[in-house]
C-alpha cells in the first residue's frame, strides 16, 4: 500500500483538550497502516506532555509567542495609540516571517499529495497561501457546535478561511445544513472517534453506585447545576456517590458549593485523571450538565464503557449521541429539578440502568476508531487521494 501525507495542524499540540485527543487517535490509526503523520502546532504549552506519541514529528512555529488579535493601523495611530501600533507591526511581520517558514515545511513533500487536517481554525492564517497548491488538500474543522462558535471570534474565522478549504468538516448534520444555507458548497460531517471501546457488564457498572461528570472546571460546563441537582436527588438514593474528573478556575467555588450542600462525603472534585476509561469502568452513569458543546468526547467515551447518559440539551451533537429513553435522557439547559429527577430515575431502576447500558454500548459502535478512521479515508479518495486502510 502506498503511503500518505498528512499534516495535522493544530493550536498547541500538548494542550490536553478534545481536539487534541481526536488528533492523537486518528494518528495513531493513519501511521498504524503505513502513512506519515506530521504535526504543525501554532503554539505549544512549555513542559506539558501531548497525547501524541514521542516519534511523531511536531513542527512548533511559536515556542514562545501568542499572535495577539489583528488591529486596525490607520485609526490608532489618529489616536496616538502607538504601542498598539508597534505591536502590531509586529504581529504582521511575524506572521509573513512565520508563513514563509510554512512554506517550507511543506516544500519537504514535493509534489506529493498531503492532507492537512486544521483541527482549529486559528492556524489557518498561517497556511492560507497553501489554500491554492494543488497537491495540498486542505481540511477544515470546528469542534463546536455553530452556537458555541457564534459567541466566539471563531466564527468570523470560519466564514474567512474555511469557505476556501477542500472539505470543511461539521460534527452535526444540522451544523453542516446552517453553512450550507449561507453559501458554502464544501460541508461534510465527521464524528469524533473514540479512544477506547470495551463491554462492561451493566450489572456490575450498576453496582458501583457512582455518577461521573468530566470536564475543565469553567462555568460553560455547569457542574454547579450537577452539584445542586445531585444535592437534590442525594437523600433519596443514599448510597450513591458524585465524582467530577477535572481541574481549572472555577474548583474553589464548586468546592464552596459542595459545602454549603453538606455533600463533602457524597460528592468529590478528583481532579485531572490520566486513565478517564478506567474511572468510567468504575463508574454507573456519566452526567453532563453543560451550557454549550459540539459533539462531546465525554459522552462518547462514556457509552463507549457502556454507561448511560443524562445530559443537557446544550449542542445539535446531543441526539445524535444520546438516544433519549433508549441509552440515555436529556434536559434543558440549567434544569435542575429535571436533571435530579432523572439521576433519582437512573439509580433507583436497576432494569431500566442494564437497559440504557446495554444500548449505550451498542450505539458507540458508530464513533469506533476504525470505523471513523475508515470514514477518513473515503474523504481522503473523494479529495483525490487513494488512500486506502488496512
Amino acid at each position: 500500500m502506498q503511503s500518505k501525507n498528512v499534516v495535522f495542524l493544530i493550536n498547541e499540540y500538548n494542550n490536553h483538550g478534545g481536539a487534541q485527543r481526536v488528533a492523537s487517535i486518528l494518528t495513531e490509526e493513519f501511521r498504524a497502516d503505513g502513512h506519515n503523520v506530521a504535526i504543525l502546532s501554532i503554539n505549544e504549552q512549555k513542559n506539558v506532555p501531548s497525547y501524541f506519541s514521542d516519534d511523531v514529528p511536531v513542527k512548533v512555529l511559536h515556542p514562545k509567542y501568542r499572535a495577539p488579535q489583528a488591529i486596525e493601523i490607520s485609526s490608532n495611530l489618529r489616536d496616538f495609540k502607538f504601542v498598539k501600533v508597534q505591536k502590531e507591526l509586529k504581529r504582521r511581520y511575524l506572521l509573513k516571517k512565520k508563513r514563509d517558514e510554512v512554506e517550507e515545511f511543506f516544500k519537504s513533500y514535493g509534489n506529493e499529495d498531503v492532507f492537512v487536517i486544521a483541527i482549529q481554525v486559528y492556524g489557518m492564517q498561517w497556511i492560507r497561501p497553501l489554500l491554492y497548491k494543488q497537491n495540498i488538500k486542505i481540511i477544515g474543522q470546528s469542534h463546536e457546535s455553530v452556537a458555541a462558535a457564534k459567541g466566539s471570534k471563531r466564527y468570523k474565522r470560519i466564514l474567512s478561511y474555511y469557505r476556501q478549504v477542500s472539505k470543511f468538516l461539521l460534527l452535526t448534520q444540522k451544523d453542516a445544513e446552517h453553512f450550507q444555507e449561507i453559501g458554502f458548497t464544501n460541508t461534510g460531517v465527521m464524528y469524533n472517534p473514540t479512544p477506547f471501546r470495551r463491554f462492561n457488564a451493566p450489572e456490575a457498572l450498576y453496582s458501583n453506585k457512582k455518577i461521573v461528570s468530566s470536564g475543565r472546571l469553567i462555568e460553560d460546563k455547569g457542574f454547579d447545576i450537577l452539584i445542586e441537582a445531585f444535592a437534590k436527588a442525594a437523600g433519596a438514593i443514599p448510597e450513591w456517590t458524585l465524582h467530577i474528573y477535572g481541574d481549572g478556575p472555577a474548583e474553589k467555588s464548586l468546592a464552596s458549593l459542595i459545602r454549603i450542600y453538606g455533600m463533602e462525603q457524597r460528592i468529590f472534585l478528583e481532579g485531572q485523571t490520566e486513565d478517564i476509561q478506567a474511572a468510567l469502568e468504575d463508574a454507573s452513569f456519566f452526567v453532563l450538565s453543560s451550557k454549550a458543546e459540539g459533539l462531546p468526547m465525554s459522552l462518547i467515551e462514556a457509552q463507549s464503557c457502556g454507561l448511560p447518559c443524562i445530559s443537557s440539551d446544550c449542542a445539535p451533537g446531543i441526539r445524535e449521541i444520546v438516544e433519549e429513553y433508549q441509552n440515555g435522557f436529556i434536559t434543558p439547559v440549567g434544569d435542575t429539578q429535571l436533571l435530579s429527577r432523572h439521576i433519582k430515575r437512573l439509580a433507583q431502576n436497576p432494569e431500566l440502568f442494564y437497559s440504557f447500558s446495554e444500548s449505550a454500548y451498542n450505539s458507540s459502535l458508530k464513533f469506533d476508531r476504525k470505523v471513523i478512521k475508515n470514514e477518513w479515508y473515503d474523504l481522503f479518495e473523494e479529495l483525490g487521494g487513494n488512500l486506502d486502510g488496512q
